[in-house]
């Protein structure tokens, strides 16, 4: 059938069924490098909150100490929280709400509100612009998360500024796409990372950190019709942008 000058091989070619078996394979590998990424970490904060329990029952320890204690076992508990919902967000493949037509400054202002309350937000400056009143087909939820972990960033570089810890986010948009863009003013990302930025577990300067709120904030633009990519990085100003289509 074929002439003899043709080397087609046929099994070379990956089975669909295959390919995905692979991919979900490698997924699940990254879950489980993951898990004992943070294994010390949760370790870690579960000592914490162990002997600052025992330390509570304690009669003869002040208001203020015991303030302190109960505001590190919160903070473990938070970090915790958070590692495991990083885990859980990686290892789902499927967007488990649909899209519904809503306004994304809403959805913006509760990400900021959010981080505000957080231990690495609350003595940063984070300063909005004036929103205009654009509606777009989100899932809510998803997109707060996604804006969340890139405030939460720009918060613990800003918190590491030789300036007074600033944040600013910015919402625009277009006849067909919506921009949320989010600017700090700490030390700028490392060159050396910049191409593998949004790839799992990368961090910039941030110990503590699962490397997984990049991955994750692209993941959920992505579900959008977007993407997130770093729009420039130097001394003086960091600046993220999440895009996201207006309608799915």
């Amino acid at each position: 059938m074929f002439g003899k000058g043709v080397d087609l091989d046929l099994r070379k070619e990956p089975h669909p069924r295959a390919q995905g078996q692979l991919i979900e394979a490698e997924r699940m590998s990254e879950i489980g490098i993951m898990a004992c990424s943070i294994s010390h970490d949760m370790r870690h904060s579960l000592t914490v909150i162990y002997a600052n329990a025992e330390l509570l029952e304690r009669h003869d320890i002040c208001t203020n100490v015991r303030s302190e204690l109960l505001l590190e076992i919160q903070e473990a508990v938070l970090a915790m929280t958070e590692r495991i919902d990083s885990l859980l967000e990686f290892g789902s493949n499927e967007r488990k709400s649909p899209l519904v037509w809503a306004r994304v400054s809403l959805v913006v202002e509760k990400a900021v509100a959010a981080v505000k309350f957080h231990p690495d937000g609350r003595n940063v400056s984070i300063t909005i612009g004036k929103f205009p009143p654009t509606e777009a087909d989100i899932d809510a939820r998803n997109l707060e998360s996604a804006i969340y972990n890139l405030l939460l960033n720009a918060c613990q570089a800003a918190i590491r500024s030789t300036h007074a810890p600033e944040v600013k986010v910015q919402l625009t948009e277009t006849d067909e796409r919506i921009y949320v863009t989010i600017l700090d003013n700490g030390p700028g990302i490392p060159v050396s990372i910049r191409k593998t930025l949004f790839e799992p577990f990368v961090t910039a300067g941030k110990p503590n950190g699962t490397g997984l709120g990049l991955t994750l904030a692209r993941r959920i633009a992505e579900e959008h019709g977007g993407s997130v990519w770093l729009e420039e990085s130097n001394q003086e100003w960091t600046v993220f942008t999440l895009s996201l289509s207006k309608n799915r």
